[in-house]
Formats: C-alpha cells, sequence, structure tokens
C-alpha cells in the first residue's frame, strides 16, 4: 500500500520539481499531481508509478569500525566497503517492499521510511563526530562512496526510479524534504574533504550530480 507522501515524493521525482508539498495530505493538487504523472508516464494505474513497489533508495552510512558484520547487514540492504567492495544484505529488494518489523520481513534502516524504501549503507565513520567536526578512526573514502553510487545507479534503471531528492536522498535529507521526522541524522551532511558539516540537501544534491555524471 502506497502512502500519500510516497506519491507525492514520486510525482515530484517524476518532474524533477516540487509539483506538491510532501506533506501527506491527500487534496485536490495531490490527485491533479498523480494525474499528470500518469500521463507523463503513459500508466493507466496510479500503482504503476512504482515499478515492482520500489519507492526509492536511502544513503547511509554505518557510523561502525571497517568490516562489514552481520548486525549491519541486517539492517541494509546493500553495504560498501572503503576500498569499493559491495555486499548483500540479509534481506532481498523483495523484502524490503514487503516490509514488516513484527515478522522480521525487510532492513529496518530508517524511521518510519522503510516499506519499499532500500537502505544503502557505506561501512564507515565509527566514533565520528560532526561539532566540532572529528572524521575519527573510520572515514569515508570517495571509493565506498562511488561504490553505493553505482549500485544506486543501477537500481534506478532496473526499477525506474528517477533521479531526485525525494526518491534518492541521504539519512539527513529525509526529515528536511521528506517531512518524516528523524533522530538527528548527519548521514550525509559531510563528504571526504569537509572539515565541518553543511547542508544535508547540498552534500545530497553533490552525490545525485556524482552519480548521474559517473554511472548513468
Amino acid at each position: 500500500m502506497f502512502t500519500v507522501r510516497d506519491y507525492q515524493s514520486r510525482v515530484n521525482g517524476i518532474f524533477k520539481r516540487p509539483v506538491l508539498t510532501v506533506d501527506g495530505m491527500n487534496g485536490p493538487k495531490t490527485h491533479q499531481g498523480i494525474e499528470n504523472a500518469m500521463k507523463e508516464k503513459r500508466v493507466r494505474t496510479k500503482q504503476e508509478l512504482f515499478t515492482r513497489g520500489v519507492r526509492g533508495v536511502v544513503w547511509h552510512w554505518t557510523a561502525g569500525a571497517y568490516g562489514v558484520i552481520d548486525f549491519e547487514k541486517d539492517h541494509y540492504n546493500f553495504i560498501f566497503d572503503t576500498d569499493g567492495n559491495t555486499y548483500d544484505g540479509n534481506h532481498t529488494i523483495s523484502e524490503q517492499v514487503n516490509y514488516d518489523w513484527r515478522k522480521g520481513i525487510g532492513a529496518s534502516h530508517t524511521k518510519s521510511l522503510n516499506t519499499g524504501w532500500l537502505g544503502c549503507s557505506v561501512d564507515a565513520m565509527g566514533d565520528a563526530k560532526g561539532w566540532p567536526m572529528d572524521w575519527g578512526t573510520y572515514p569515508l573514502t570517495w571509493e565506498g562512496i562511488d561504490a553505493m553510487l553505482e549500485t544506486t545507479a543501477e537500481i534506478c534503471e532496473e526499477y525506474d526510479v528517477p533521479v531526485s531528492k525525494w526518491t534518492i536522498l541521504t539519512h539527513a535529507e529525509v526529515q528536511p524534504t521528506l517531512g518524516v521526522k528523524q533522530n538527528n541524522k548527519w548521514d550525509y551532511m559531510v563528504l571526504p574533504g569537509d572539515n565541518s558539516p553543511r547542508d544535508p540537501v547540498h552534500v545530497g544534491d553533490e552525490m545525485r550530480k556524482r552519480m548521474i555524471k559517473k554511472f548513468m
């Protein structure tokens, strides 16, 4: 079952601009936006705006030490080490689409945003702090980030997910962009080379542009 926020996010993603306010309110503007998106995608039902139930991708870091462990695999669909290697999580894409935490189906990676949302995470940032900025012992690398971006690009192609801040976004963007409250998450408010945290949407924009340029 797709939520109103899911549809609002997808409409904005399809048109790559804020056509709708993502607020969960199912009013006339939302109805019209969905109709326009259906015409744009040439589909007959609004459910067909989502290919096999995939809503989008949320980018994370594990906040752990280097070395992918089973606990991390249980919380993300895909994990990437800092050398650029990719690891499958313990929950498939199909399981994530049918997420049910009570039955242990799917990964719980983002508060109130798990059903159909795939969690991709770079295994890094243990002991890191943002205020003041301290990268800690296990910093991010571009190799790890690029591996995550490449897998995300493949997901976008296979499941026809538009690349936008409403559909492909960092954990730190979830609250300001989709209005889904999180617990002070800062992945990603920094990228390798940064000396202090930045606006999460600006950082997300850089990551999306890098993904398109390198992998799409």
